[in-house]
């Protein structure tokens, strides 16, 4: 059932979100030292969903290392709590300087100054926020492109947070029309900044391995990437210590116009094998929480069958589910349908 609160009540809701910001903003040196863990680690606690989904991901992550994944994921909330507290009181009114130590090699700046512009692939991983806000250091305009927050109600008040210091938030899910938008800014020398870690439903998607088990990606930044010219940079930003964060800029990929199904296959292989990396030094600062691998999500969706009745996902009593709920059952299907029809 669908929690009884309004969406902007609930854990992930545009009032929390609010207090954060105030105690983020205003609240005193060793409050924002401090709560970020004893937060992070309530939210661990208590929002089961989540964790069984950052559980599931860190026992692939972890595999036979013999690093505890229970102890891994509980160290990724509390990181998360950390990234958002310090994005939330760099983006507010008082913000206090952060370092970021820049790499010596940048072929972002190799591709602005040859008017190529540049395609930025990231996941949720480390703070994306503090590597978009460095982003604008190339005085570029800067498209920052994503799904709409799971909670609706915060869309807007993330939004005109971004908006205010420059960058321009634009909805994976938009519009039609929105690849098209991406292309023409890619050609003026622009920056087109997406996230590849949502395990990706669509037709187009690709399947790729990482830690040694599939996982789909989506094809449409390398797309981009081979139809505008521009190379593919993935870009990462691990946090290191409170306000202290490190530019990591990987190989540029480049694809040409008629790059085969090969090659693009091989582009995307490359740079999940670079996101693989970073999640292996810093797995907990990989802040997915729900389950990425395609076994993994089978597996959530059969231990739920009432998920996707009979009568169809589309059915009202699927409509009801919580959305996290929903996506579990709506991707599991599209592998399912998908291999079927390659069998």
């Amino acid at each position: 059932m669908d929690s009884p609160l309004p969406q902007e009540l609930r854990y992930d809701g545009l009032w929390w979100r609010k207090f954060a910001a105030l105690g983020s903003t205003y609240g005193p040196e060793w409050w924002k030292r401090t709560s970020p863990a004893v937060i992070g680690a309530a939210c661990f606690a208590m929002i089961a969903t989540n964790r069984r989904g950052a559980l599931a991901n860190m026992r692939r992550v972890m595999g036979d290392t013999g690093a505890n994944p229970r102890a891994t994921a509980l160290r990724m909330f509390v990181e998360f709590a950390y990234c958002l507290s310090e994005t939330l009181e760099r983006f507010g009114p008082r913000p206090l300087p952060v370092r970021v130590d820049l790499p010596e090699h940048d072929p972002i700046r190799e591709s602005i100054n040859a008017g190529r512009g540049a395609v930025v692939v990231t996941g949720h991983f480390g703070n994306w926020d503090i590597a978009a806000l460095e982003l604008l250091r190339y005085e570029r305009p800067t498209h920052v492109v994503m799904a709409h927050e799971q909670n609706r109600s915060t869309n807007p008040y993330l939004e005109q947070m971004r908006a205010h210091r420059g960058l321009h938030v634009v909805y994976s899910d938009r519009s039609v029309l929105t690849s098209l938008e991406l292309l023409h800014a890619l050609r003026r020398n622009e920056i087109v900044a997406l996230q590849i870690d949502r395990l990706a439903t669509s037709d187009t998607a690709r399947e790729v391995d990482m830690f040694g088990s599939p996982v789909r990606l989506p094809s449409g930044p390398f797309e981009l990437a081979r139809l505008s010219g521009a190379p593919l940079v993935p870009v990462f930003a691990p946090r290191l210590g409170s306000r202290h964060y490190r530019i990591h800029l990987g190989r540029p990929w480049g694809l040409k116009r008629a790059a085969s199904a090969e090659e693009i296959q091989r582009c995307i292989a490359g740079v999940a094998g670079e996101m693989e990396e970073m999640v292996r030094c810093h797995p907990d600062q990989w802040f997915q929480f729900e389950p990425f691998w395609i076994a993994d999500m089978q597996t959530q969706s059969q231990a739920a069958p009432n998920l996707a009745p009979k009568a169809g996902w589309r059915s009202r009593s699927f409509a009801r589910l919580p959305y996290a709920r929903r996506e579990v059952a709506m991707r599991s299907r599209t592998v399912s349908r998908r291999r079927s029809r390659s069998s």
